[in-house]
């Protein structure tokens, strides 16, 4: 009886599913216009209106908000915690990108498009691009994917198939299949936090850096990369800093954070 009335506090599976397919509807209407309201339009209304099939649902079946998209406090601690995880995982999803690159290259024609997209000439530019690409795309995605859609689907599943699932749509909705590995891999680590810390807080800043790195190397001189760099590939000493930053934090959120589902949902996660 308990757990009859825990799913009723939550979207059932074919729900979250009705949602999913609207929200798929509105990103292919918005593409569909790119061509005639200019690509920067089309980042923010894509990233402002996806939201809006859940939000619509949560409202209208009277959902707690803060339940459905895990709009929940966490502490100072939590929060410096992200901002490193943020900076150290973007530097090592970064060089993941750049190795599947070379066995994976992206067409020419799609890669000149994105940078176009998110090239800022402006002052105008900056304020769209940085503003649709960074801030509204980190609370609007996070949201969606790891409030909404993970934590329905974390009382249909256990923890690790949300999680894994989560992620997938996080992939299929980026539309770009030269993404594929790398934002799956991102997707699971937001996923993992957003369960552990039972909000979408550390998530959101994690996203927000990573989307703040890749638009500033994209509108960055490349001489001013050297640095950084070393045969287009991420230095070695920076690389290894990154990758022991990411693991080293992953388990401080483990030590500062509480899950919701401590008694629930065994996962393989938890034993990270």
């Amino acid at each position: 009886m308990e757990d009859e009335q825990n799913l009723e506090q939550y979207p059932q599976m074919k729900q979250v599913l009705i949602v999913i397919f609207l929200t798929l509807a509105i990103t292919f209407l918005v593409g569909a216009l790119g061509a005639v309201i200019g690509a920067r339009t089309e980042l923010f209304l894509l990233e402002a209106l996806i939201i809006f099939p859940a939000l619509i649902f949560t409202l209208k079946n009277k959902y707690s908000t803060v339940q459905i998209f895990r709009l929940r406090k966490v502490n100072l601690k939590v929060i410096l915690i992200s901002i490193i995880l943020g900076c150290a995982f973007t530097i090592v999803s970064d060089e993941i990108d750049r190795v599947v690159q070379i066995f994976f290259p992206m067409p020419e024609e799609l890669q000149n498009a994105i940078t176009a997209a998110l090239k800022i000439e402006t002052i105008s530019d900056f304020i769209i691009i940085a503003f649709s690409a960074v801030v509204v795309a980190a609370i609007v995605e996070e949201m969606l994917f790891r409030g909404f859609v993970q934590t329905s689907l974390e009382h249909e599943f256990d923890v690790t198939k949300a999680v894994m699932s989560t992620a997938l749509l996080f992939v299929i909705f980026h539309f770009n299949p030269w993404w594929s590995i790398q934002v799956m891999i991102f997707g699971i680590i937001l996923g993992v936090i957003a369960w552990k810390s039972n909000s979408i807080i550390p998530s959101i800043i994690m996203h927000a850096i990573n989307n703040s790195v890749a638009l500033l190397i994209t509108n960055i001189n490349p001489k001013n990369m050297e640095w950084y760099l070393y045969k287009n590939h991420v230095h070695i000493l920076i690389l290894i800093i990154a990758i022991f930053a990411t693991v080293f934090g992953i388990k401080l959120l483990y030590r500062f954070c509480e899950t919701s589902l401590s008694n629930q949902n065994n996962s393989d996660f938890d034993n990270m």
